[in-house]
């Protein structure tokens, strides 16, 4: 019976500490709103920030948002194929994009939940209301 809970607790840590990180904080979306998403192979895809951004890659009109360009959100570009190295839908993948701001990494566009310096694109808009 001792060790029961601690059985338990191992089991459900991965869990846990996945459920704390499921959201961006305020904190979090100040540090990367601006903050321009580059690829390890030095291409520029696009800038985090609100809809209005013309380099946001939610901004519909932006061409760092449309789906058919060589942008993140293209499932057929190096940087949107889930299978990619370099793509940020790729939980595995070894290279995913960074974001930088005021010359520094703030972070990585990861949709990896286990990765506590990843930021989800597919969520992080509606996380930090843009």
């Amino acid at each position: 019976m001792k060790y029961f809970k601690e059985i338990i607790m191992i089991l459900a840590f991965p869990l846990l500490a996945n459920e704390l990180h499921a959201e961006l904080s305020w904190y979090e979306c100040n540090e990367i709103e601006g903050a321009k998403i580059i690829a390890e192979d030095g291409t520029y895809l696009g800038t985090m920030g609100d809809s209005y951004n013309s380099d946001s890659i939610y901004n519909d009109y932006s061409s760092y948002a449309n789906e058919y360009g060589d942008t993140i959100w293209n499932e057929y570009s190096e940087y949107g194929n889930e299978y990619s190295s370099q793509s940020p839908f790729n939980d595995y993948a070894s290279d995913p994009p960074v974001l930088l701001k005021d010359g520094e990494v703030v972070g990585k566009l990861s949709s990896d939940k286990y990765d506590y310096n990843a930021v989800d694109p597919s969520t992080a808009a509606s996380d930090c209301g843009w």
